[in-house]
């Protein structure tokens, strides 16, 4: 009876282990907003608006990112959700030419690259 109590429990548990990983997604797979603050130490632009240097709240969701700054958005666009190589410890932005390019938050496997 041991035995078939294991013939059963087998097939229950290998589904367990596939589906957590699925139910595990990133936000932005889920439909859920990502966010994160970030210090901008230098004049840079997104979307053709000038970011002035201070701490901006970013919200990315699954098609475009928000920056705003004292509770007012600056600037907007959007975005592809790409996967990291490590988990970032930190949240940061990346510039090329003082123009953003990509948005990577601390402890997510996941960043967003701007595509407008």
């Amino acid at each position: 009876m041991a035995r078939r109590g294991w013939n059963l429990l087998l097939p229950i548990l290998v589904a367990l282990l596939i589906a957590m990983p699925l139910a595990a997604r990133d936000n932005a797979k889920n439909g859920k907003a990502t966010t994160a603050e970030v210090e901008v130490l230098s004049p840079v632009s997104m979307a053709g608006k000038m970011l002035k240097p201070g701490t901006y709240r970013v919200t990315a969701d699954d098609s475009k990112v928000t920056l705003t700054l004292d509770g007012k958005v600056v600037a907007e666009a959007p975005v592809q959700w790409k996967d990291e190589t490590n988990k970032p410890r930190y949240s940061q932005i990346v510039t090329t030419d003082d123009q953003v390019k990509e948005i990577h938050f601390g402890g997510k496997m996941r960043y967003v690259a701007i595509t407008g």
